[in-house]
């Protein structure tokens, strides 16, 4: 295996590796009582995965020449940056929490460019964005940061990560098998 092939390689692994971190320590943070100290690390270790992965996810897709997607990846890994900021030792501040729908709607939006992914996945990423989208709002007019459209939207946001993880790993698979065949 070349250093380029074992760093596409790498590169897919730690979109995998991240975005399932993201999801397991998130699961485990849900678990603790709200706004618990154990909770709030178990979140910023999780963002610190989907940060990583989504830079490169985004270096991924811009090796396979889907470059809209690829700025759309770094959109989000700053959407996760600013979830991760919004997070203290003592709580989370739902003001700075909001923000995140800033960058995160237009990723999606942008990610629709990456046909590397089936037409109903990039139609999925409607769903986090919608209710992200309603939480902002609801929070600017005055209504609860947490509630059951944060918590839907960041589930289905990590669903969705994961899934483009997999299908990430299956198009590098595709292309080792096809480089095989080439020679």
């Amino acid at each position: 295996m070349s250093k380029h092939d074992f760093e596409i390689k790498s590169l897919v692994l730690i979109v995998l590796i991240g975005y399932s971190l993201n999801f397991v320590l998130t699961f485990f943070g849900y678990v603790f009582n709200h706004e618990t100290s154990r909770e709030l690390l178990f979140y910023q270790i999780a963002n610190a995965f989907a940060i990583s992965a989504s830079v490169m996810a985004g270096r991924y897709v811009g090796l396979r020449g889907q470059h809209v997607a690829a700025s759309a990846y770094i959109l989000l890994g700053i959407a996760h940056g600013i979830s991760l900021a919004a997070l203290s030792r003592s709580g989370i501040n739902a003001d700075r929490g909001i923000m995140m729908a800033i960058p995160m709607i237009p990723s999606f939006i942008f990610i629709f460019w990456c046909t590397l992914y089936p037409m109903w996945l990039r139609l999925a990423g409607l769903i986090p964005s919608g209710l992200i989208l309603f939480v902002f709002v609801s929070v600017q007019s005055g209504d609860s940061y947490f509630g059951a459209a944060l918590s839907t939207a960041y589930a289905s946001l990590q669903i969705i990560e994961l899934t483009w993880g997999y299908f990430l790993f299956r198009n590098w698979r595709h292309s080792i098998a096809a480089d095989r065949n080439m020679k």
